[in-house]
């Protein structure tokens, strides 16, 4: 009576009781490159892509110490790809203070080499003056620059006084006309109770010009400059594709199926022949489960691998329309198909998994399962503000994964029982006998 009543109590909380791991195929702990990122991104390396079930990858998830999930998304290589913007030092000149009313008027005299970059600067007086203390402003040369400025970093002196000042920046392309590229950027470097806060860089935001004149806004105080970096716009870097070799079955209608063991996002096809040379003409078919129909996906198209005195010559790979996940994949010949089954070869460029380190340290990524989803998440708007606050070079900070662990195995890719149904079952069973044994008991007393 008691063991059942504390059934019938306790029932929901046994149901509702469960290990997130239990629903996950296997997981690689994080290491994150600093501890401050917010945004991290992790590169899927094959291991992830043949783990995950889910067509759309909806089964790629971070989770915190906890087990709790933190916003999770997967992105395509374009929309987080390294940039390679490095900080280049560049040449710059110290400008005198402005002409005051009634002081003397002095004439700026520049030298060019050959290649259009300031060799020397020179200030001449016009008429005779009081030495003036230069205000700040500066020449800078960024003539050597190809591509155009995302902004200029400025170093100055580390002293105990605090710096907080604002510079115009203006550009021209001859040292003769002038246009103001930005009105007023804040610079800052500010300590207090140990704490410290920086802003070095005026934000140009893309400007294009071989020279530019940094002078303080009217009322701020100038700063002695050390150095002046110029940081260009990001260039992507070309991620080298990957490859995938897959054996083919020959059929008896002539065609070659193949099977791909990840959700690899292919954009691209080979065909390389079993021999050292051939030709053929191909069509690509691909479909995700046996039971669908097969959608072509390139072709005809010729490809060959041919040998001579140069070395040896093939045909270009073929772009697919995708990226396409599909598990099954077929190759058909126009006209005689005859001999062994030539290679197949799939190429793609990683995706990455983007997070929001939210949460308890340490860091996982779980993958596979039929039974957990991630949930979706404004991941990607969260990204587009911080890239908006930070500037256009700004990347999430990178992370690297560990070691796979294994959590369920293969159980997570079985449906999981409900037991709320057979437990309720249970309960209801057990009390039906509860209440005959009672009525058994009252009719024996009834006819004592």
């Amino acid at each position: 009576m008691r063991l059942l009543s504390a059934l019938l109590l306790g029932w929901p909380l046994l149901v509702s009781a469960s290990d997130h791991q239990a629903d996950w195929v296997r997981e690689w702990p994080l290491s994150l490159a600093g501890e401050a990122g917010g945004a991290y991104r992790l590169t899927l390396d094959p291991a992830m892509y043949r783990s995950a079930r889910d067509a759309a990858l909806g089964d790629l998830q971070v989770f915190d110490a906890r087990g709790v999930a933190v916003p999770t998304t997967v992105m395509p290589d374009d929309a987080s790809a390294d940039p390679v913007a490095a900080a280049l030092a560049v040449p710059w000149f110290p400008l005198p203070a402005p002409e005051t009313e009634g002081g003397a008027r002095w004439e700026l005299i520049s030298e060019t080499d050959a290649q259009g970059r300031l060799r020397r600067v020179e200030t001449r007086g016009l008429e005779e003056s009081a030495t003036r203390r230069p205000d700040g402003a500066a020449l800078v040369d960024v003539g050597a620059v190809d591509e155009p400025l995302l902004a200029l970093e400025l170093d100055w002196p580390d002293s105990r006084a605090p710096v907080d000042t604002a510079y115009r920046v203006e550009a021209s392309d001859d040292l003769e006309r002038w246009r103001t590229v930005l009105e007023r950027g804040r610079l800052l470097d500010l300590t207090h109770r140990g704490h410290r806060i920086t802003r070095r860089q005026l934000m140009l935001g893309g400007v294009s010009a071989p020279y530019l004149r940094l002078r303080p806004t009217d009322g701020e105080a100038p700063l002695e400059l050390d150095e002046v970096r110029a940081v260009p716009r990001p260039v992507r870097a070309e991620r080298p594709w990957q490859w995938l070799a897959l054996d083919g079955q020959r059929r008896a209608d002539g065609s070659i199926d193949y099977r791909l063991d990840g959700r690899f996002p292919v954009v691209r096809a080979d065909v390389e022949p079993a021999t050292g040379a051939g030709v053929g003409r191909w069509m690509l078919w691909s479909r995700d489960d046996e039971g669908d129909d097969w959608r072509r996906r390139s072709g005809p198209w010729v490809g060959y691998r041919l040998d001579d005195e140069s070395g040896e010559v093939r045909s270009p790979p073929r772009e697919i329309a995708g990226p396409v996940r599909d598990r099954h994949w077929r190759l058909t010949a126009e006209g005689e198909a005859a001999g062994a089954a030539p290679t197949l070869r799939l190429g793609y460029r990683p995706e990455r998994v983007v997070f929001l380190a939210q949460g308890e340290a340490p860091f996982s990524l779980a993958a596979g399962s039929i039974r957990a989803r991630r949930a979706e998440t404004p991941v990607a708007t969260v990204l587009a503000s911080l890239r908006e606050q930070r500037g256009e070079a700004w990347r999430p900070a990178m992370a690297t994964a560990g070691g796979a662990r294994e959590l369920a195995g293969e159980r997570a890719l079985r449906p999981a029982r409900d037991w709320t149904t057979w437990l309720l079952w249970a309960v209801l069973g057990g009390g039906a006998v509860l209440v005959a044994v009672l009525a058994l008991g009252l009719l024996r007393q009834a006819r004592g």
